[in-house]
């Protein structure tokens, strides 16, 4: 059941119970029921913003997926000219040209 659903049900007994709301503790629970009725309609608003916005983004995103595929298309051949297994500790770096040491990071 739906907090609208709850509130009407509230309602529906309040009514069915036949306070008196004229009088001091009658005012008082017609004055909260106004204000469960209002809050109802609020939460059901923004829940309905809030499925809006969920698909909104939902939709940025598969758009967002589309651009990036487009943008980021790495052709084949791209992995032919780099090969994983190099590593620049493999190299050996002359520190004045002629020993050959390696330069230790």
């Amino acid at each position: 059941m739906e907090i609208k659903e709850k509130v009407a049900h509230l309602e529906g007994l309040i009514q069915g119970m036949e306070y008196d709301l004229t009088t001091k503790e009658g005012k008082i629970i017609a004055e909260m029921l106004d204000i469960l009725k209002d809050m109802a309609d609020e939460l059901e608003m923004a829940s309905d913003d809030i499925e809006t916005l969920f698909d909104y983004a939902d939709e940025l995103d598969k758009d967002l997926g589309d651009v990036e595929s487009e943008l980021f298309e790495i052709d084949d051949d791209y992995d032919d000219y780099y090969d994983d297994d190099d590593d620049i500790d493999d190299f050996d770096i002359d520190d004045d040209g002629e020993n050959g040491e390696e330069l230790k990071f």
